[in-house]
């Protein structure tokens, strides 16, 4: 019973030196409804300050762009990317799909 009393004050001890090593975590905390705390200075930066002029190449042949359109197959090859992308989005088969909600009859709501 002795030894059992001699470790737990061993582990309290050593427990309350570790907490006294770290000291502080993070300097106090500031009030924010102190009129006299210090806070660091404003500093604006406008959006605008990075801002480069567009310098397009402007609008391109139309008929170069329907012969483009051709060479990759008109509108059914758009179709057929959007086809493959959304066959892509779906769950493999013999996953676990959600189940449909339960069917409920017609009428008003039931009351609980």
């Amino acid at each position: 019973m002795a030894s059992l009393r001699t470790a737990l004050a061993l582990a309290a001890g050593l427990s309350a030196a570790g907490a006294v090593a770290q000291g502080p975590a993070t300097p106090a905390a500031r009030d924010p409804a102190d009129p006299r705390a210090e806070a660091p200075p404003l500093v604006h930066r406008s959006p605008f300050a990075t801002y480069r002029v567009f310098a397009g190449d402007g609008p391109g042949s139309w008929r170069g762009v329907n012969d483009e359109v051709a060479r990759i197959g008109g509108w059914k090859a758009y179709a057929r990317e959007a086809y493959e992308a959304s066959k892509a989005a779906q769950p493999a088969p013999g996953g676990a799909a959600p189940s449909p909600a339960a069917p409920q009859e017609p009428g008003f709501p039931k009351a609980k």
